[in-house]
């Protein structure tokens, strides 16, 4: 089988950051196509991330494998336009050949991605057994029609067959990194992800789609054999727990640090993750301190209660104030993230979320923009006030739009609550970016640091000694003080209104 992961175009979705933003493993389509190896299947992964798919490559790759070829794209909202173009080349090259989308626009949209008829089959939610049964069953020349997870045409009607059941974690092999580790150069391989599914069901998180609000976990020895790897096979020194959020079993994290301990990974290694400021407390803080953790990432979102009971975190400003607080107390490091532009937000709010910021003194903040993906209730929100603007293939979706696009070209959101204007809006997330991640503490950071968080910048290794960064840092640092320019021109302009 041949899996595709489809690129957007990572420039236009990370703009200049793009180069010095790490690459990331195909996690979804690396954890199929081990399952898959495990039962005896054969596979080829082919990331757009890292190449292009193109005819000759297509051709290369079916000569491994007999006929009928299976090929099975993972898509994003972001990466579902290219998945298609590259469908209809495949189809129009093999046409005997099946097609089988899955991942999260997928899964929520089948029937708008069914409508290409040169997609077959559409796998919902988590797909591992579901695609193993696929697998064998198309390769025999058999009938898939009872299939469970998965939605297909039949006599011009699109079917969805009832949800398949999650499959058991106990079944699942760890992530498979030999299938990247020729491209280790360039991806950040450097992840376990140690849990899946998150019980919450915040308005803007689409991941809920593919495992529902049912959390399960990897057994500690699986995980534990999947650091032994990363640490003395392939020697990464950072290590990030992929998970949505890492402490949500809190005796799990407890017997996961006792064995990085008793292993010694925390003298080989530093560990990020990501938490809900209520789930930390004194005794969680120092073991992971002990166990070689540096960073927690905490999804801050805003610093109004009222819009907190919003989006439906159930979580409160105040314990994540409070948690974050705690976790900088033991000598942790603290990311975050913050969305402007939620539904009925004002612009009081989003500048206390700003100076929420400063005050908690963050070590490495980014201010998104709300962003309705397929899937989420701000989605339907955004339908339902008619103030969804996707533009074309899916192209405004973007959370970091407005900090990665040129100054001298805005692209659209694709949502603005009633309560502001587009251009409002758009300078307030430009401005509390730049004014807080340019800060001299922050660059200081950035350069000192040897690696960021996880989906943050990370400077080459002696890049001070490389003339071709330096050529693109000094054309970078032109932009962003265009950018600069642009909000103080901006602001002049809204005085002089006034």
């Amino acid at each position: 089988m041949i899996f595709i992961s489809p690129a957007y175009n990572r420039k236009q979705k990370l703009g200049g950051f793009s180069k010095y933003v790490p690459i990331s493993v195909p996690i979804g389509i690396g954890y199929l196509a081990g399952y898959l190896v495990k039962h005896g299947r054969r596979v080829k992964i082919l990331d757009e991330e890292i190449v292009c798919v193109s005819e000759p490559l297509l051709d290369e790759c079916t000569r491994l494998f007999e006929r009928p070829y299976i090929f099975g794209f993972s898509c994003l909202t972001a990466g579902i336009a290219r998945g298609l173009e590259l469908a209809g080349l495949i189809k129009k090259r093999y046409p005997h050949s099946i097609v089988i989308f899955g991942n999260i626009h997928p899964t929520v949209m089948p029937n708008d991605v069914l409508k290409d008829e040169d997609v077959d089959i559409v796998v919902r939610g988590e797909g591992e057994e579901t695609l193993n049964l696929l697998y064998e069953r198309i390769k025999n020349n058999r009938t898939y029609d009872d299939i469970k997870g998965i939605s297909f045409r039949k006599d011009g009607c699109v079917i969805h067959n009832s949800d398949a059941t999650l499959p058991d974690l106990t079944k699942i092999p760890r992530f498979p990194y030999h299938l990247f580790d020729h491209h280790q150069d360039r991806y950040e391989l450097g992840f376990v992800a140690s849990s899946r599914g998150c019980p919450y069901d915040c308005m803007f998180c689409s991941q809920r789609s593919i495992s529902g609000r049912r959390y399960r976990f990897f057994s500690s020895e699986v995980v534990m054999e999947s650091l032994d790897e990363l640490v003395n096979k392939y020697k990464r020194t950072y290590i990030t727990f992929a998970d949505d959020s890492f402490l949500m079993k809190k005796e799990r994290v407890m017997d996961l640090c006792e064995r990085i301990i008793a292993k010694g990974f925390h003298k080989k290694a530093i560990f990020d993750c990501q938490a809900r400021g209520d789930t930390v407390d004194d005794n969680i803080l120092t073991t992971l301190k002990v166990a070689g953790f540096r960073t927690i990432h905490f999804g801050i979102e805003t610093a109004s209660e009222r819009l907190m009971k919003l989006i439906d975190k159930k979580e409160t400003v105040e314990e994540i104030i409070n948690g974050i607080k705690l976790t900088k107390k033991h000598g942790l490091q603290v990311s975050s993230t913050f969305i402007l532009g939620l539904p009925t937000e004002t612009k009081e709010e989003r500048r206390a979320t700003y100076r929420l910021a400063k005050e908690l003194s963050l070590d490495y903040v980014r201010f998104n923009n709300a962003t309705p993906y397929p899937g989420t209730k701000l989605y339907e929100i955004a339908v339902e006030e008619n103030r969804f603007n996707p533009g074309k293939d899916w192209e405004n979706l973007n959370a970091c739009g407005t900090l990665v696009e040129s100054p001298f070209k805005e692209n659209p959101l694709a949502y603005v609550p009633c309560t502001a204007s587009e251009d409002d809006l758009r300078h307030d997330i430009l401005k509390y970016n730049l004014y807080y991640s340019f800060r001299p503490q922050s660059i200081y950071k950035i350069l000192k640091e040897k690696t960021g968080p996880a989906g943050w910048l990370a400077l080459p290794q002696r890049w001070y000694f490389n003339i071709e960064e330096w050529s693109y840092l000094i054309k970078f640092a032109f932009r962003i003080l265009c950018s600069f320019a642009k909000i103080f021109f901006y602001e002049a302009m809204m005085v002089f209104k006034r």
